[in-house]
């Protein structure tokens, strides 16, 4: 085993991320497969290059759907509507059915949705989930309402059952007390071949023992600082600090592609890489951690991998972020310890006003994930 010295560690370069962040920024929305997407991936490796990685792209193809503008009305009322990545594009009129909490199975008991467009509020189970359960009880439609102000973009992860537009909290609350009223769904999307790449960066030849990750792509209509340039930068600057320690001989940085369609990067480097990813000992992720939302950095995943974090660090709360949805769930499938490290759903989230960030929580936030891989390779 390598000795672990600890005093190559640079601090975390504050006006470099600056200057990265603007460079992600400056072409517009990082949509996977968008020539603003691949920008962003050649300036990934440009700057690892200079301190010595080795950068490999790893190409892949998925199919997604695109919403060309789709509408909704109830009643008098016209609702602004976003389709759901992978819903069918079709046009409908049914009876409004609004089922209580976010449409999970035990919540249909006693209602009859069939032939109808149901309403739902959106969390607790994925996207897909809440339309296939749909679908298996009858209906035709299903329009989730945000569980927070404004509206979201979505996404199935794949092809959905049938046609599904999200509203915001504050047009679809009211819809819950307008059972039978009739509603008018046009969802109009086209399908569309991508081609998205993920960025690899190593030292040495032997396979990794840990990865450390962030998606850099970003949904339409958002330039995507927090989401997830904020991942990005803090792992670009954090493979900066480690290029030339023995722990960067032992990990690989990647940058995931096409994650805001459905976690495409990851699954697919899970998927071509299984002898790597077998002999992990740690996949961690960083998504959405430069706005301050609950006011600490949570940290969730393997209890084992928490263990190493210093929880009463630059307010570190282990253990408090979600443990889905994002690029190390592939990973965590496939066995591998995982932690996601998270400060929370900013209300600009997946909108245009995705432009804030705090180049200090980036800082805080590397500091805690070098201190978990210091602890993971000490001797």
């Amino acid at each position: 085993m390598l000795p672990l010295v600890l005093t190559w560690a640079l601090a975390f370069d504050a006006p470099q991320a600056e200057a990265d962040m603007k460079a992600l920024l400056t072409n517009g929305p990082r949509v996977a497969g968008t020539p603003a997407a691949s920008q962003a991936a050649e300036y990934l490796a440009a700057e690892l290059r200079k301190v010595g990685y080795t950068v490999e792209f790893m190409p892949f193809s998925y199919t997604r759907t695109r919403d060309l503008g789709s509408s909704l009305s109830v009643g008098s009322a016209n609702l602004q509507a976003n389709a759901i990545a992978g819903s069918p594009a079709r046009r409908l009129e049914a009876p409004l059915t609004p089922v209580p909490n976010q449409g999970r199975a035990e919540d249909y008991t006693g209602l009859d949705v069939q032939g109808s467009i149901v309403v739902v509020r959106r969390g607790g189970i994925p996207f897909l989930e809440k339309a296939r359960i749909a679908a298996e009880r009858g209906a035709v439609g299903l329009i989730v309402v945000n569980n927070g102000p404004g509206n979201v973009r979505g996404t199935f992860g794949g092809i959905g059952p049938i046609p599904t537009v999200t509203v915001s909290q504050e047009e679809g609350e009211p819809l819950f007390g307008q059972a039978g009223a009739r509603a008018f769904l046009d969802v109009r999307s086209v399908t569309e071949e991508v081609q998205g790449r993920d960025v690899i960066a190593k030292r040495g030849t032997a396979l990794p023992q840990a990865v450390v990750g962030a998606h850099y792509d970003s949904v339409p209509g958002a330039l995507g600082a927090n989401d997830n340039g904020s991942g990005t930068v803090t792992v670009l600057g954090l493979a900066r600090e480690l290029a030339q320690s023995p722990i960067s001989e032992r990990t690989w940085f990647v940058w995931f592609d096409g994650e805001e369609d459905g976690l495409w990067g990851s699954r697919r480097f899970v998927e071509q890489n299984q002898e790597l990813v077998q002999g992990l000992r740690a996949m961690l992720n960083l998504d959405m951690v430069g706005v301050n939302v609950g006011g600490s950095l949570g940290i969730g995943g393997s209890s084992s991998l928490q263990a190493l974090a210093d929880c009463n660090s630059v307010q570190v709360s282990c253990g408090s972020a979600a443990e889905g949805g994002s690029d190390h769930l592939p990973f965590a499938q496939a066995g591998v310890p995982v932690l996601f490290f998270f400060r929370g759903l900013d209300p600009n989230y997946h909108k245009p006003g995705d432009t804030l960030y705090d180049v200090n929580l980036l800082a805080d936030t590397a500091k805690v994930v070098r201190g978990i891989l210091e602890g993971l390779f000490r001797p």
